[in-house]
């Protein structure tokens, strides 16, 4: 398939939304100011394994066009204009076609929304790297990423001494890796065409303990063919299921620090960047202010390690990268957040017109800058870190987070115990000026962020 829209449904789409204008516009009827159109063809390649056995593996190449209508009316002098989008399928018929403008377009015009201009014709103001899936060949990209994923396994079973020793492995394992290539145009001239890789990874790890097996569930999204991060994320959870298979019980603790780590820790700085988008702004879902600090709730509040976080176009090995948000408008790397102060919103560029900002773009991506304190530091007197929860939530808008924890590491000032049961919960609001986050810093699944944060004054529930 060609890597730009083809011309013959292209042509169909843009023929229906001529041939609706005509019919309506020339009776006064809904009419259709503006459109975007995205082409996705994708080529995925899916392999399902149960312990190291592949039970099955297929193929599947799709196509579908994303159609966005835009329909403006006024009221009063006040300029609105409402949108809609449907999904059209190449297999469609022209009336197919004609009907799924019609029922947009309808639709739009029940919308009224404030009045916003699409981008126009805009060059890339970053590149996307080129993935190292790109030098394999289509027999062995998902085999050489099975093999990084299960290395840790067989690392581990050629080092065990004896038959007695621990053992812990991948029950069932599915791997998706997916080519996607995207055609954007809109009716204000803007056009491109970009192309990646998704990949897609979800296992479940066992391993014996006294009273059966237990097991632990992760997963891990790719673009590129890092073999160290996807052989780390298989191999940790290895050896924390082990762990997780001799835990005890999570004793009461109180007034101790929690350290958060990995994925949890993203979704705590996640909380800021919500924050600083023009949609959560406009939505009253955030309370951030320009020009304040969002790193305190109050003036007189120190701020233990403050941070700076930026929007990211891209971020190397996170499939999210991209050269344009969905709107088409060109984005490059910005400062959000310096040293706890908010210095610019990002987001759509409906919702930067109607707070009267500068257009940013919507990133999916962030990062943040390294704290001031080690993970040595952190380990050096006792806390209680969780690596794996049941159902971690962290709600964007409260800042609210909580979750039961399925194997923690307890550490009383001599001894690291694995422990399970029991459950944290907290406020990022309450514990945003006091936390501190490591010096080390790692790609996780949107961001590139510092690996853990340490937090005093969470709740901790024992069992």
């Amino acid at each position: 398939m060609k890597d730009t829209i083809k011309d013959t449904m292209k042509n169909t789409i843009l023929a229906a939304i001529e041939a609706f204008n005509s019919e309506n516009g020339s009776n006064g009827g809904v009419k259709i100011a503006d459109w975007r159109l995205v082409e996705t063809v994708i080529s995925r390649e899916e392999r399902y394994f149960i312990h190291e056995a592949m039970e099955q593996a297929r193929s599947v190449d799709t196509a579908s066009y994303s159609l966005a209508v835009y329909v403006d009316s006024e009221t009063d002098g006040r300029k609105f204009r409402g949108d809609a989008t449907v999904s059209i399928q190449p297999s469609c018929s022209p009336e197919d076609v004609a009907a799924k403008v019609r029922q947009a377009a309808f639709a739009a015009s029940k919308s009224k929304n404030p009045w916003f201009e699409l981008p126009g014709a805009a060059a890339a103001k970053v590149e996307l790297p080129r993935s190292g899936f790109e030098a394999l060949s289509d027999a062995t990209r998902a085999a050489t990423v099975r093999d990084a994923l299960y290395a840790p396994e067989k690392s581990a079973a050629s080092a065990l001494l004896s038959p007695a020793s621990p053992v812990s492995r991948i029950n069932a394992l599915e791997l998706f890796l997916t080519h996607e290539r995207k055609s954007f145009q809109n009716s204000r001239g803007a056009a491109f065409t970009s192309q990646g890789w998704h990949g897609y990874s979800e296992f479940v790890l066992e391993a014996k303990a006294a009273g059966g097996p237990v097991e632990l569930f992760d997963d891990i999204a790719f673009s590129d063919l890092d073999v160290q991060r996807l052989s780390a994320a298989t191999g940790t959870r290895l050896e924390q299921v082990r762990d997780r298979a001799v835990a005890t019980p999570l004793p009461d603790l109180k007034d101790i620090p929690v350290i958060l780590r990995g994925k949890e820790a993203e979704d705590f700085f996640g909380w800021f960047f919500f924050g600083a988008t023009t949609s959560a702004v406009f939505s009253k879902a955030s309370a951030f202010e320009l020009g304040a600090n969002v790193q305190r709730s109050g003036d007189g509040e120190a701020v233990a390690d403050p941070l700076d976080l930026w929007a990211e176009p891209i971020l190397q090995g996170i499939p999210e990268s991209d050269a344009f948000d969905p709107d088409g408008y060109p984005l490059e790397r910005a400062l959000v957040i310096e040293q706890g102060v908010l210095k610019a919103l990002v987001g759509s560029v409906r919702h930067a017109d109607w707070l009267g900002q500068p257009r940013k773009g919507s990133f999916q991506l962030f990062s943040v800058s390294p704290g001031r304190t080690s993970l040595a530091a952190m380990h050096a007197e006792p806390y209680l870190e969780p690596v794996m929860f049941s159902d971690f939530r962290l709600d964007n808008v409260t800042g609210s987070f909580g979750a039961e924890i399925r194997l923690a590491y307890y550490f009383d000032g001599e001894k690291r115990i694995p422990v399970t049961g029991g459950s944290i919960s907290g406020s990022v609001p309450e514990l945003r000026a006091s936390m501190l986050r490591s010096k080390e810093r790692a790609i996780m699944t949107r961001a590139l962020c510092p690996v853990a944060i340490k937090l005093k004054g969470i709740s901790i529930s024992g069992n």
